[in-house]
């Protein structure tokens, strides 16, 4: 379940597009909760934390434009699978995937 707060109206809208694509992308069957703020953040686009048990927090800077907001967001979930399979945690593997997922959910988006 994603819950988020702060950010626009359309940011919100965005992210919750985002979540659907991408869990359905990655089969997440696990259930999973993602506290998502869209806040300032400084010294950072983004960055995920994780409490356990299937909990995490995404913090995303607000004045991303879409495209960087949507990479952001693609960049962190890759870290909660990371978590979530017991993985080390990949930033190669992550900057790799976020590519891969915005492409597609942009030109998805784009043509749909």
């Amino acid at each position: 379940m994603l819950y988020i707060e702060g950010g626009t109206k359309s940011q919100q809208k965005l992210s919750k597009e985002l979540y659907a694509f991408f869990s359905q992308e990655m089969q997440i069957k696990k259930p999973i909760d993602v506290d998502l703020r869209i806040q300032d953040i400084e010294d950072a686009q983004a960055w995920t934390d994780h409490e356990g048990d299937g909990k995490f927090y995404i913090d995303i800077e607000k004045d991303l434009n879409t495209d960087q907001f949507i990479t952001a967001f693609f960049h962190e979930m890759v870290h909660v699978i990371q978590h979530l399979r017991n993985k080390p945690i990949s930033e190669k593997e992550a900057y790799k995937l976020e590519s891969k997922f915005a492409d597609k959910f942009i030109l998805l988006r784009d043509n749909g």
